[in-house]
């Protein structure tokens, strides 16, 4: 059991609180549903809320995400966990009367629930609390957690819930990749929650998820995205143009923040028709989620934490050298958003 040290009150009231919300509803199935492109955290906290509502509350739930499942390490959890996750789309929205929304937020444009019209019956994520939250009928919103997988196992705990092996490692490998194994944006109780999932996880399980088999693309993706990297004093900037999976996105990101005396890294790819962007900082002055959204603005759609964030940009209606001119257009927002407009830039990778 968890250390005494570990203050688990407030997760203790939220059970209370919606065993009273789910009361008559609990004979209604539930769509538990993830955002969009789901990562490691939203698949494994939708599960374990799936758990939650069956074990504690006997009531059914369908776990879903829009958009596509797309980075090797998220499909290898799928499988290996035999998460029962399903693509959704509209039409599955509207026939679910209640829907719980996971590690996302209503009207936010990185998940299903874009109209106002419908009310989430539950929402718990760890982003900073946005306006159309508030009008579920349970909403647990703790943007000082590292993780939402960090609340639901608060949640199984106070429930007085034991997760099964499945759903432990689920929640273990949520948490240990949005914080980064606890060294990015995590508090206490991230910590405690890691800990006790320590206890009951399977790391050789874990370790053949981290390590799966990749593509060939992904390493043509890496390669583009490498050389087209280029360093304005303290900040990385690549655009890899038109890659087959969106995860090399944030992943290039990650490793453009290991260069040495890098502060920022700024990676864009086209996926679809869509422009997506990859944030990463390791300023103690500035947060990631507010410059990328404002660096975004009304076009598309983003969100995130102090050191790491992502968002989108509909390109499907531009033309052509309006799409071809965004990546360099957003780079040079970007740097003006740091002050750094007027830094030299230097290639990443010289090329003879």
């Amino acid at each position: 059991m968890p250390s005494h040290r570990w203050d688990i009150s407030a997760s203790q009231n939220k059970i209370a609180e919606l065993a009273s919300v789910i009361g008559e509803h609990k004979q209604s199935k539930v769509l538990v549903l993830c955002h969009n492109n789901p990562d490691p955290d939203t698949l494994a906290s939708a599960y374990g809320f799936s758990y939650l509502l069956q074990k504690k509350f006997n009531t059914k739930s369908l776990i879903g995400y829009g958009g596509a499942l797309t980075r090797a390490e998220n499909k290898a959890m799928v499988n290996r966990l035999r998460i029962p996750v399903n693509r959704v789309d509209q039409n599955d929205l509207r026939a679910h009367k209640h829907v719980a929304l996971i590690d996302a937020q209503p009207l936010t444009g990185n998940n299903l629930m874009m109209s106002r019209l419908k009310r989430p019956f539950v929402v718990v994520d760890h982003h900073p609390l946005r306006r159309a939250s508030q009008r579920a009928m349970f909403y647990d919103i703790r943007p000082e957690f590292g993780a939402t997988s960090t609340i639901i196992t608060e949640y199984l705990v106070a429930a007085e819930l034991t997760p099964p092996k499945s759903v432990a490692n689920a929640l273990f490998y949520g948490i240990k990749t949005d914080t980064n194994s606890l060294i990015r944006s995590c508090c206490k109780s991230d910590q405690h929650a890691f800990n006790y999932l320590a206890s009951i996880s399977n790391p050789r399980v874990i370790g053949a998820i981290e390590k799966p088999a990749l593509p060939l693309s992904y390493f043509g993706d890496l390669q583009t995205g490498l050389a087209n990297t280029l360093i304005f004093r303290d900040v990385a900037c690549s655009y890899i143009g038109r890659v087959k999976t969106d995860s090399i996105i944030p992943e290039l990101a990650d490793i453009l923040l290991r260069i040495e005396g890098v502060k920022w890294s700024l990676c864009l790819g086209q996926f679809d028709e869509m422009m997506a962007i990859s944030l990463r900082s390791k300023s103690r002055t500035q947060s990631a989620g507010l410059i990328l959204r404002k660096l975004v603005g009304k076009t598309g759609s983003a969100g995130g934490h102090r050191e790491m964030a992502g968002g989108q940009i509909p390109i499907g209606i531009m033309e052509g050298q309006q799409k071809t001119a965004l990546p360099s257009q957003l780079i040079t927002k970007f740097l003006k958003l740091l002050k750094r407009e007027n830094s030299n830039s230097k290639p990443l990778v010289r090329r003879d």
